[in-house]
């Protein structure tokens, strides 16, 4: 039996093996720990996980339409969320709105560039339903190599969390069977919704101070054939957070006056000045064919003067809109 000499070779490689054997038993409690279910992060707030939970109720349910929804603002709370894409895409594959397939699909090749090839039949398809047969082909000739692989199944799970309870889905009151001599005439549509005015315009999702920076000139450019301008945001006063760069239909009427005087012609001089600000009223916090909508077509396209700017506080304060620290 040897006694242990301080400093001596024996005594230093005694002390290295407790050093490993303390690490290996660290790193197999962590692995445990690691490998049991974990709450929430805490950028899935409890507003979050609710709309993904109703999102999931009513997917299972067949609601389409309001699984879409629930997943559009679920997607402005967390934009970076490949989950919710995936909810927003497959929802919209059964409803057959196939710019939001693309949308969707798009969104989850830039966040997991590796999901590919899993997805090209879908985004082929959603390409080919838009007429953008070119780009459809490659896509669609890519997914013949996994198409002996099996088909995946997308069912959307609720996320059990103690202070999130699941959502029951609750379908829709069906109407009461009455006789064709008692239905009630439609309510008549009142003008003064749809009127072009900052009253109606500020209820639209989303409201953003941006710059203009330009159009894409690739195409021709029509009255009704509006082009894709880029606008980089300055400010959010209203709605989910949207990338700073932002693509908008560049409309060239209102809804209200949509008829081409005589001769119209496009010019670059009907464009504003390139880095000037403009307030734009964004119906919905989600684009079509790549571009936001403005409300009203060109009206909720607005300059960023002071008497506008006063009058849009104004009503963001009114209705208890205006985002925090906006």
């Amino acid at each position: 039996m040897f006694t242990s000499v301080p400093n001596s070779k024996k005594s230093r490689m005694d002390g290295m093996k407790r050093k490993i054997a303390l690490l290996a038993g660290s790193a197999t409690l962590l692995s445990l720990f690691f490998s049991m279910p974990q709450k929430a992060s805490a950028e899935e707030s409890v507003t979050l996980i609710r709309h993904s939970n109703k999102a999931a109720d009513y997917y299972n349910a067949g609601d389409y339409g309001r699984a879409r929804d629930e997943y559009r603002v679920a997607i402005g709370l967390s934009p970076k969320s490949v989950e919710y894409y995936e909810g927003l895409y497959n929802t919209c594959m059964h409803s057959q709105e196939w710019d939001q397939v693309a949308f969707a699909i798009e969104k989850i090749f830039e966040l997991d560039p590796k999901k590919q090839q899993s997805l090209s039949y879908e985004y082929g398809q959603a390409l080919f339903h838009l007429n953008k047969y070119e780009e459809a082909v490659p896509w669609l000739k890519k997914a013949l190599v996994t198409a002996d692989a099996p088909t995946i199944v997308f069912a959307p799970k609720i996320k059990q969390i103690d202070i999130v309870p699941s959502t029951p889905y609750v379908p829709p009151k069906q109407p009461d069977v009455v006789k064709v001599a008692e239905i009630p005439k439609a309510p008549e549509i009142n003008p003064s919704d749809y009127a072009l005015s900052f009253d109606n315009a500020v209820k639209a999702e989303c409201i953003v101070l941006a710059e203009f920076e330009g159009i894409d000139k690739t195409g021709d450019i029509h009255w009704n054939h509006p082009p894709l301008a880029n606008f980089h945001i300055t400010k959010i006063l209203k709605g989910p957070p949207l990338n700073k760069a932002l693509p908008v239909k560049f409309e060239f009427h209102d809804n209200v006056n949509p008829n081409a005087p005589t001769g119209w012609k496009f010019s670059e001089k009907m464009l504003p000045e390139k880095g000037s600000v403009w307030i734009l009223f964004i119906e919905f916090a989600v684009p079509k064919r790549g571009m936001f909508e403005t409300f009203q077509g060109s009206y909720g396209r607005q300059p960023s003067t002071d008497e506008n700017l006063n009058k849009l506080y104004l009503l963001l304060d009114k209705y208890n809109m205006r985002n925090q620290n906006s």
